[in-house]
């Protein structure tokens, strides 16, 4: 990555390049309409993280979540596969649990799955636990999607 990283939230003008990312990331990867609606939805939060001027902008990665009834749920985060260990998805993670704290969220949930290594180290290096297992949770490969929750420090 060359520059530096801003991160915002999206716009429907950045569908496209969210749905780009989002296809080349994931094996059943969301629509452009899902993706859309996202943006529509009163709880979700759609951030992207792009590169910052003097370079001309470029979409490297997004997080959506949702805000609701004192939870956070991480729905999806992802990192063009370029750009990918150069803290992208690290930013965009705090960022989104900073946000979802200021909506008033006190446990931040997700799914992921187990193969998946690279989310699995990032989510325990900012302390979210096993919470538990949904058997055969992704339907394109029978894969159990494991559980994992954060809840932030009580303040005071």
């Amino acid at each position: 990555m060359k520059g530096p990283l801003s991160i915002r939230r999206a716009t429907p003008a950045d569908v496209r390049a969210i749905w780009e990312i989002e296809r080349a990331s994931f094996p059943a990867p969301w629509s452009r309409g899902a993706i859309l609606g996202e943006l529509a939805n009163p709880v979700s939060v759609t951030l992207i993280a792009g590169t910052s001027p003097p370079t001309p902008w470029k979409l490297l990665g997004y997080v959506i979540f949702w805000v609701a009834a004192e939870e956070m749920h991480l729905l999806n985060l992802a990192v063009h596969s370029q750009h990918r260990g150069q803290g992208i998805a690290r930013r965009l993670l705090t960022e989104a649990l900073n946000q979802a704290r200021q909506k008033g969220a006190l446990i931040a949930w997700l799914e992921v799955r187990p193969s998946n290594t690279p989310a699995l180290n990032l989510y325990n290096s900012f302390g979210f636990k096993k919470a538990g297992r949904r058997p055969k949770y992704y339907r394109e490969t029978q894969e159990d999607a494991l559980i994992l929750a954060y809840a932030w420090e009580e303040e005071g």
